[in-house]
């Protein structure tokens, strides 16, 4: 007797029968040996007496309360799998059946375990899943109606039995553990891992590592196939190495956000289709799981099935991942007509070669080496600026350092470059208090429009002054200024400091509004989590906000990432989130919710958000409130505040109208935005905003951008 363990179907020897049907007469009983005795007659070449004479069997599938006669085993495969000939041999096919191949996971893994017994790819199949079917898994699992709420495992395993009843199928309805993972490995000569939790696949991959079993993963996305030949390469890293030298030790105790980064990266997040991508952002508010097809999870069968296929007929099949999408393959659809009639001609293209200029920053030299001007420049090109663009010319001689705006160095969202106008205020603040510093400061001058606007230290006796230790100890402060990310502690400010922060901001042109209650805080950061979303979800502001970022420490522009002191999973979704077909999907979807989350986090986490408001609209009155910006900055920080300035994506825009022109998709939003602004911050008709300041306690430390020099 032959019998299937869990599947509860029973292979019984003809003798049995009435038995069987003593002991449960409502059976139905079938015979399919008429049929496939005429078919093994008309086999070519014709078969051997042996599987003449073979003495048929009927299985017992009770789950249908249904026997079948059908041939022996022998008989059996020769019929079953003799449209396989020539594809496959009848030498492999030998080779094949005794393969014993464990899969876990049974959605997309019921698919490969599916394609795998009915090309006869295996003689053992063991399957693992702790989950029961349901009707969301439907779309892509072939199961019926009467299998909801059986286990994932046992509904393959019976769909294997009643195509193959000869195949051993060997069920784990608790799926992958600690206790059973070495039963479930021991002799097995490969493994499918298609299972969501990721600590289980990096247990999987340790324990087949060990044993030299090689792995076969199959993502279901983009038609994603990925091979790790453990069993010739004994030394190689778990997933390519892509997560770094993971162990399943280190996994212990992660939070589904911790461990979200290192499947993200086991994924190529670059590579991915957009959809999958996109719908990471998505899982736990749009979507509760992540999407599959059941065309990719079929694909995904006929690719391990193919990949099953050249090991058994000894073909290579090395470690590495490749990709069947069939969406790029239908990109490439060719008209036979049209490709033959135009055979044998040829076209040219050349690619257009990136030019660049690499600027390379002064190294920091120690200050008291430095000349007069040498120094006022560089306390001028310490200043802050939006996305660290430094929008600023500085020409020097003996009589001025003279600091003008670079028109060329903008964004979309420096509109009537009004943030260029603020930075070229801070650098002045930086290159009078540099000048003072040696005693050589005579006057400032603020000259020129919004495309010729310019600021200059004048300067009497150079290389004679007399050094002024309060300004000298003012310009340290300002040199160690930097822009520091990090949640803060939501710890209230006192009203001494908060005096301080006024008395720098009270001018005749500037004030200060500060936001300290929770609930304000709170709606600031609803604000800016839907600007950041905006920002996210236009083509033009995503690709310049990307632009911005550098991953080169020693990158004298831009922003670096490190800098940014992103949360883990955020950071691990880096790659994701700088794609624009990613965008363009969830902007599609209405989605996104989760792109402005990061920011609305660490708003939340403030002591304070001060926003700086001038009189006057003119370009001289930003860079006259830059100036006042900086030294705002700068008190925070002396009154050990961390610093990070918050601009919302519609703050230069002093009118609805020219909000709605900062994006082509969500104009409407960004004016609704900024009213909401407007009544959190009330301003006058003559007033408009500089800058906004998130000011924290917080131990992220310093990482300071780097600049050009000039």
């Amino acid at each position: 007797m032959h019998t299937s363990p869990a599947t509860a179907a029973t292979v019984y020897p003809q003798a049995e029968l009435p038995a069987l049907l003593t002991d449960d007469p409502t059976v139905i009983v079938s015979d399919i040996t008429p049929q496939t005795s005429r078919a093994l007659d008309e086999l070519l070449p014709a078969v051997e007496a042996t599987l003449r004479d073979e003495p048929p069997r009927f299985v017992h599938f009770p789950w249908r309360k249904t026997v079948v006669k059908i041939p022996g085993p022998l008989a059996f495969r020769r019929l079953r799998l003799d449209r396989n000939r020539h594809k496959i041999t009848c030498t492999q096919l030998e080779a094949a059946g005794n393969l014993r191949i464990g899969v876990v996971g049974l959605s997309v893994g019921h698919a490969i375990s599916l394609t795998l017994a009915l090309e006869g790819l295996a003689g053992e199949l063991r399957l693992a899943d702790f989950d029961d079917l349901e009707l969301t898994n439907m779309n892509r699992i072939p199961a019926t109606l009467m299998d909801i709420d059986s286990n994932k495992a046992v509904v393959a395993s019976r769909r294997i039995a009643e195509i193959d009843p000869y195949l051993t199928t060997a069920v784990f309805p608790d799926g992958i553990t600690t206790e059973n993972i070495d039963q479930f490995l021991t002799g097995l000569d490969l493994v499918v891992e298609e299972c969501d939790s990721f600590d289980v696949k990096v247990m999987v991959r340790e324990k087949c590592r060990s044993l030299g079993i090689p792995v076969l993963m199959e993502t279901s996305d983009g038609g994603t196939l990925d091979v790790e030949r453990f069993d010739l390469e004994p030394q190689r890293p778990l997933f390519h190495g892509l997560a770094g030298d993971l162990s399943v030790e280190d996994l212990v105790g992660l939070s589904r956000a911790q461990l979200t980064p290192l499947a993200v990266k086991v994924l190529e997040p670059a590579k991915v289709t957009a959809a999958m991508a996109a719908s990471a952002i998505e899982l736990d508010h749009t979507v509760t799981a992540w999407p599959q097809l059941a065309g990719d999870v079929l694909l995904g069968g006929a690719t391990v099935a193919a990949a099953v296929r050249r090991l058994v007929q000894g073909r290579p099949l090395p470690s590495g991942r490749v990709r069947f999408d069939r969406d790029r393959w239908l990109d490439g659809l060719e008209d036979p007509f049209v490709a033959a009639s135009t055979s044998g001609t040829t076209g040219t293209s050349a690619d257009d070669a990136a030019t660049g200029t690499v600027v390379v920053p002064t190294p920091e030299n120690a200050i008291a080496e430095m000349t007069d001007r040498e120094l006022i420049v560089h306390a001028a090109t310490r200043a802050p600026s939006a996305g660290n663009q430094q929008p600023w010319r500085i020409t020097a001689d003996d009589d001025a350092v003279t600091i003008t705006l670079d028109p060329a160095r903008t964004s979309t969202l420096d509109v009537g470059h009004r943030a260029s106008a603020v930075a070229v205020g801070a650098a002045l603040f930086n290159a009078r208090v540099a000048a003072a510093s040696r005693g050589v400061l005579d006057d400032v001058e603020i000259s020129g429009d919004e495309t010729s606007l310019a600021g200059k230290v004048l300067l009497k006796g150079i290389g004679t002054g007399t050094r002024s230790p309060e300004a000298e100890a003012e310009l340290g402060a300002l040199l160690a200024r930097s822009t520091r990310r990090g949640n803060g502690d939501a710890s209230q400010p006192s009203a001494v400091e908060l005096a301080s922060l006024q008395d720098v901001a009270g001018t005749d042109t500037t004030r200060l509004l500060a936001l300290t209650d929770r609930d304000e805080i709170a709606r600031y950061a609803s604000i800016i989590s839907r600007s950041d979303r905006a920002r996210f979800l236009t083509p033009e502001l995503h690709r310049e906000m990307f632009q911005e970022l550098t991953t080169d420490p020693a990158a004298p522009e831009g922003i670096a990432v490190a800098s940014l002191d992103l949360p883990p999973a955020m950071a691990g979704m880096l790659d994701v989130l700088r794609r624009a077909d990613v965008m363009a999907l969830l902007d599609e979807w209405g989605g996104g919710e989760a792109l402005g989350a990061d920011a609305a986090k660490r708003v939340s986490s403030s002591s304070a958000i001060l926003l700086l408001a001038q009189r006057g609209t003119a370009p001289a009155d930003y860079l006259r409130a830059g100036l006042v910006a900086e030294q705002l900055w700068v008190t925070a920080e002396r009154l050990g505040y961390a610093v990070h300035p918050m601009t919302p994506t519609f703050l230069y825009a002093l009118d609805d109208e020219t909000a709605r022109t900062l994006s082509s998709n969500r104009g409407d939003e960004l004016a609704g935005l900024r009213r909401e602004t407007g009544e959190l911050w009330p301003l006058g008709d003559d007033e408009a905003p500089t800058i906004v300041l998130r000011l924290s306690r917080t131990s992220v430390p310093v990482d300071v951008s780097r600049r050009i020099t000039f």
